[in-house]
């Protein structure tokens, strides 16, 4: 199927370049697409091309914060909407089409391909997120009926379900979105080349007064991968931060925790927080610190500082050069 991709954008140069001469162009921008990264139509019948991902936005009183995140993974509620909405508009202009394969995320960028799994029956999907939505608490993605249909959940209208951003197919989409070429040659995600460290970095934690946390020089390691780790958090009910009696201020339990950043302004934090939710319990603390609130985007809590420090790692690689470990 790749050659044949690569053969056809060959081709399609050559028609471009034809046309060109004669001052016209042949549209064949989605065509010999998987039907899931085929763009959608507006109610005149003319393709959506455009790559949106949005500002943050307000609903029933929660803020949600729109971002490109190409490691999105995350286990929720699923629903689905069809008939009632069969026709109408979505958030990015297109005709919603129910018997299409396309869905709706509150954060997500449109056009970006997901992978869906019902995890009841281990079905699987590929879907474009072309709208906004659900907004029921708990859920993480409202899927078309058709989509629905083939998760085999229609009938029971919600299933527990694994979403995760496709990459490649997610950044093919954005391209042609933008460059609006027709041009689909599979998008390929770029290499990364680590520097060559000199030297082991090393921090020393300071322990707070009247606790039994001793301070042990952090050695980090390279070459981290955030899924081998077992993370060994506290109890589930312990994880939840105790709201104390001042206003804009919370308590949390003993443990290591990973700041990966402190902001001014809630909307930064919020960003940071969804780019890196995926890495387990994460959460924004808001600090008074000489009359000046902070909101630091943190992880944890960690028995055992060893998994503290995996995460830094890979958090500082990741490009957060400001991350720190606190033990509270």
């Amino acid at each position: 199927m790749r050659d044949i991709l690569i053969n056809f954008a060959k081709i399609l140069t050559i028609i471009t370049l034809v046309a060109g001469c004669s001052g016209s162009t042949k549209d064949i921008f989605d065509e010999e697409l998987p039907e899931y990264m085929k763009f959608g139509k507006d109610p005149k019948g003319k393709i959506v091309k455009t790559y949106k991902v949005g500002q943050p936005y307000q609903v029933s009183g929660i803020w949600h914060y729109p971002s490109e995140d190409f490691g999105y993974k995350k286990v929720g509620i699923a629903s689905w909407y069809g008939p009632g909405f069969h026709g109408k508009r979505t958030a990015n202009g297109e005709k919603y089409d129910m018997n299409a394969l396309t869905a709706a995320h509150k954060t997500l960028p449109m056009p970006s391909v997901v992978k869906v799994t019902n995890l009841d029956n281990n079905r699987t999907i590929k879907v474009r997120i072309n709208d906004r939505g659900p907004f029921i608490e708990g859920r993480i993605i409202d899927l078309s009926k058709k989509g629905a249909e083939l998760l085999g959940f229609e009938q029971l209208g919600t299933a527990r379900v694994r979403v995760e951003l496709i990459p490649e197919d997610s950044m093919t989409m954005k391209t042609m979105a933008l460059q609006s070429s027709g041009v689909f040659t599979k998008a390929k995600m770029p290499k990364v080349n680590k520097a060559p460290l000199a030297s082991i970095v090393k921090e020393e934690i300071k322990p707070l007064a009247n606790t039994q946390l001793t301070a042990q020089p952090m050695n980090i390691t390279r070459n981290f991968d955030p899924n081998s780790i077992t993370r060994q958090l506290l109890p589930t009910d312990d994880n939840q931060m105790l709201q104390s009696s001042t206003p804009n201020t919370q308590v949390m339990k003993p443990g290591f925790y990973v700041q990966a950043g402190a902001f001014s302004e809630i909307s930064n934090a919020k960003r940071l927080e969804a780019q890196i939710s995926h890495l387990g319990n994460v959460f924004i603390n808001i600090a008074n610190i000489s009359g000046q609130y902070f909101h630091r985007v943190r992880l944890g809590p960690f028995i055992q500082r060893s998994n503290a420090e995996r995460i830094l790692d890979y958090i500082i690689d990741s490009g957060y050069s400001n991350a720190r470990i606190f033990a509270e």
